[in-house]
């Protein structure tokens, strides 16, 4: 795997890397181990945090810990789910859904998309940071894992959820979405969740399965994308990662 999956997915620059869309769209079926390296940084501080703050702190360690995950990821997903959200509130044909989508100025829909989003995910990220060190020994592992690492499953079950919206697509108009679409096979989406599969088997034992959560999140997006779009786009993948690492995180919580 090269740095162009880092280069695209977060703000992580491999030293010597350089970022190519296309190999970054042919090596997609690689989408998770991205997620798992971003996962596992956050909940490692998430862990940190609860050891140094207690979990008596743990709205400012989910504080904290958003601005860990932002600073790796940058804000381009958030940024997806707001033209998003701008898109579906448009009214008329897809052609003036799209360009809403692509409006430099952030509507309504989009300020209270993001809003929400947020809120939710500090509320989940609230109750990891609470329990981040509490163990689980979930079958068939014969070893303790920490609570925090949901955060792993998640950020997996986002990069499946773009998995999805590529494979399913189609294309809504000519861009960098056309590019990952074309690249997208049904060999490549299996291996994705293959890879997420015994990634999450590894970490969290039959939890896992929630990683597949990214699955729907995809496939709903997908839906609403090509109602109002006529297909997907950057920005639609962008909204299905943050849609997938939500629900992943928010149900993870009520195993803790």
């Amino acid at each position: 795997m090269t740095g162009d999956l880092f280069g695209l997915l977060t703000r992580i620059r491999l030293p010597g890397a350089e970022m190519d869309l296309r190999r970054a769209a042919q090596q997609q079926h690689l989408f998770p181990i991205v997620g798992a390296v971003v996962g596992l940084a956050a909940a490692l501080t998430a862990i940190l945090l609860n050891e140094f703050l207690t979990a008596s702190y743990a709205m400012v360690s989910a504080g904290i810990l958003l601005v860990v995950l932002y600073y790796l990821t940058g804000i381009l997903h958030t940024e997806g789910l707001a033209d998003f959200a701008d898109g579906l509130m448009a009214s008329g044909t897809s052609e003036r859904k799209r360009e809403a989508m692509k409006d430099v100025h952030s509507g309504v829909a989009a300020v209270i998309g993001v809003t929400l989003y947020l809120i939710l995910f500090f509320a989940a990220a609230t109750r990891v940071s609470a329990h981040a060190q509490d163990l689980l020994t979930p079958f068939p592992l014969l070893w303790a894992v920490p609570a925090a690492i949901g955060l792993v499953l998640s950020e997996m079950a986002g990069k499946l959820a773009m998995n999805v919206t590529m494979f399913l697509g189609p294309s809504s108009h000519p861009g960098m979405g056309t590019l990952f679409v074309s690249e997208a096979t049904a060999s490549k989406l299996v291996l994705a969740c293959a890879i997420a599969g015994v990634i999450g088997f590894v970490v969290a034992g039959y939890l896992a399965i929630i990683v597949y959560l990214g699955l729907l999140a995809g496939l709903a997006v997908t839906v609403k994308a090509r109602g109002n779009f006529g297909g997907v786009s950057g920005d639609v993948f962008g909204a299905a990662n943050e849609v997938g690492r939500l629900l992943t995180l928010v149900v993870w919580v009520l195993f803790i």
